[in-house]
């Protein structure tokens, strides 16, 4: 019986002994732990390309341990091992899920798992694209003219007469060129006419180009004899060289007026032998020529001037737009805008435009019955006031008129051109860009006509 109890109590005491040793066994295995699982963890910071996280301290953990997972990997996987309570996980894809858990560590001791965190990183916020502003267009600027040139006529038509040196003097700033009404040539070519001194020693002196006028008188004979002879052509030639030496010009001007249709190619060969003579001897050559809207042959009192072969042979070539309405005719515009603008629209086909001058008139006419009498813009002024006319506009044509019954009670009807009127021809000439105008004639314009020159010329 003792020897039976003694065995039983060893057996107690080695059973004993191995029940310590297993649990000391079981508490040291690993993943079993003492350390609280972390808590409070959540995203601190969200960005497109990174997420940082903050968690809750552990008491007694040397550090923590973060896993992450997507939910195209199905699994999470360590991507931290830190001693802080914070972690910032960069390189992330934008617009894209994560799911975090972190764990508390000591030596061989791991806490459980912390509560599982879903973050969704942000969208790439793509910028918005600055407009580009329409820019605003700069207003057009209103183009200013080109100085134009000023080219007015002048007469002397008996000894003592001013009317022409006058108005030269009066606005020399304004005037560029001179053309004085001077030589008649016969059929012949002989010259005659009545030098104006005065004239030539102003121009000359105060920078104004002059050049004399050779004219025909109206006379279609007296173009016809001298055109078809070639000597007598020649004739011309040499007396216009001569006196343009001898008083002191820098050029001619050629008024060859009512020439026949038939004379059209001798007026163009006269031009030729002209220029080819005047020209190297460094003297200008310009030529007058009726207006016209068509080379027409039909047209038997412009048909001569082939402006084309003309233009080749002059440095200037000035276009009588005026006398629409002459005397002798109907009453009616001077120079009515429309047929002004026709006028130059067709001229500017056939000569360049830098040769190209509008003539632009400075008077009016008076009709009444079959008679016609002109006048100066100042004396038309006087002759409505003298007969307490009103002075009408025609919108159409843009040119002033009245009517008045005389004191014989005659009526009478007056069309004529102002400072008003000549600035729709300045126009033509601006829009046209033209050479400039020429001025039929110096001295019967006013003050107002000369302000209307200046301000739409750029004089």
């Amino acid at each position: 019986m003792h020897k039976s109890k003694r065995n039983t109590s060893l057996f107690l005491a080695f059973f004993m002994i191995l029940l310590t040793l297993n649990v000391s066994a079981y508490s040291a295995k690993p993943g079993s732990s003492t350390l609280s699982a972390p808590t409070g963890l959540k995203a601190a910071g969200v960005a497109e390309t990174e997420i940082a996280l903050s968690w809750t301290a552990v008491k007694g953990a040397a550090g923590y341990k973060l896993y992450a997972a997507t939910p195209q990997d199905g699994g999470h996987a360590l991507v931290a091992t830190i001693a802080a309570t914070t972690f910032k996980h960069t390189g992330l894809k934008p617009n894209a899920s994560y799911w975090y858990y972190v764990t508390a560590y000591k030596g061989n001791l791991t806490s459980g798992e912390s509560v599982h965190l879903n973050v969704i990183t942000k969208s790439v916020v793509q910028p918005t694209p600055t407009p580009t502003p329409t820019p605003t267009p700069e207003p057009t600027p209103t183009p200013v003219p080109q100085e134009k040139q000023v080219l007015g006529f002048a007469t002397y038509y008996y000894t003592g007469d001013k009317s022409s040196y006058n108005s030269m003097v009066t606005n020399t700033a304004a005037i560029d060129e001179v053309i004085t009404h001077t030589f008649v040539t016969d059929g012949a070519g002989t010259l005659t006419g009545l030098i104006p001194s005065e004239q030539i020693t102003y121009a000359n002196n105060n920078g104004i180009k002059l050049l004399a006028s050779v004219v025909n008188d109206f006379n279609g004979n007296v173009a016809k004899t001298l055109l078809e002879s070639a000597e007598n052509r020649q004739n011309l030639i040499q007396n216009i060289v001569s006196s343009v030496k001898a008083n002191n010009y820098k050029g001619v001007s050629i008024d060859f007026e009512g020439v026949y249709a038939a004379n059209r190619s001798h007026l163009t060969a006269f031009m030729q032998e002209l220029y080819s003579t005047m020209k190297p001897q460094g003297y200008d050559v310009a030529l007058c020529v009726p207006a016209k809207t068509a080379d027409n042959p039909a047209y038997t009192w412009n048909y001569a001037y082939d402006y084309t072969s003309l233009a080749s042979h002059a440095d200037q070539l000035v276009i009588m737009a005026y006398d629409e309405h002459y005397p002798g005719g109907t009453p009616g515009p001077v120079a009515s805008v429309n047929w002004v603008q026709n006028v130059m629209k067709y001229a500017a086909t056939a000569i360049p435009k830098e040769k190209l001058f509008l003539g632009v008139a400075a008077y009016g006419y008076d009709w009444w019955g079959s008679n016609t009498k002109a006048y100066s813009i100042s004396s038309i002024y006087g002759l409505a006031a003298d007969n307490n006319a009103q002075i009408q506009w025609d919108s159409v044509s843009k040119s002033p008129y009245f009517t008045y019954r005389d004191a014989y009670n005659v009526d009478h009807t007056v069309w004529f051109e102002n400072a008003e009127s000549v600035q729709y021809k300045l126009d033509i000439v601006n829009s046209g860009d033209l050479a400039g105008i020429a001025l039929w004639r110096l001295g019967l314009e006013n003050a107002d006509y000369w302000t209307s020159i200046k301000s739409k010329l750029n004089k």
